[in-house]
């Protein structure tokens, strides 16, 4: 069986009224820029067993280009055709990046946390929702201003309109509270 030409591969023009100037243009087009697309799908790509499906492609995105101008010649064509061909080649390379995977399952799973570690991270999110529901409001305000907003224990105490020893006392006794029910062993310094 032989291999088709590449001026065979224009059969995606079909049959438009414009396709009668268009197929022997874009025909003539392929033609001359088939070696180069070669080049382009072996450099770009590492072997050229994609060329004919590129352009294919190309010739596709072309023909709907000319379709709404008035004909042209081959020299104008080219150009045309070529940019639409690379477009087709660099979406092709891109893609094949996205998806290409180096190394084997294992080398993987040492770069990938184990599933425990991120269902306990989860699970903690939750019932540290649940906990801080517990808390007061206004408790809950101190602490956003203490360790969100980083105030200092006076500016917190001031919002708060108490002293800042009580402040400071309630949002200790709460940390550990948290703490506690978290499962977190380890005592907290004094804040």
């Amino acid at each position: 069986m032989t291999l088709p030409s590449p001026s065979d591969y224009c059969w995606v023009i079909g049959s438009t009224p414009q396709g009668r100037w268009i197929a022997p243009v874009l025909s003539a087009a392929v033609e001359s820029e088939w070696k180069q697309a070669l080049r382009i799908a072996t450099t770009h790509l590492g072997d050229q067993t994609l060329a004919p499906e590129l352009m294919e492609l190309a010739i596709q995105q072309t023909a709907e280009y000319l379709a709404n101008l008035s004909p042209l010649a081959v020299e104008d064509v080219r150009p045309v055709l070529l940019r639409f061909y690379r477009n087709a080649v660099r979406r092709r390379q891109y893609a094949g990046k996205r998806l290409s995977f180096r190394g084997t399952a294992t080398e993987l799973e040492v770069l990938l946390p184990s599933v425990e570690s991120a269902s306990t991270a989860v699970e903690s999110k939750v019932d540290l929702s649940i906990i801080l529901r517990e808390t007061s409001a206004e408790l809950r305000q101190a602490m956003l201003l203490r360790y969100g907003a980083r105030s200092t224990w006076r500016e917190v105490a001031q919002v708060m309109s108490k002293s800042e020893e009580a402040v400071r006392k309630s949002c200790q006794r709460e940390l550990f509270r948290i703490r506690g029910r978290l499962g977190l062993k380890e005592r907290a310094k004094r804040i």
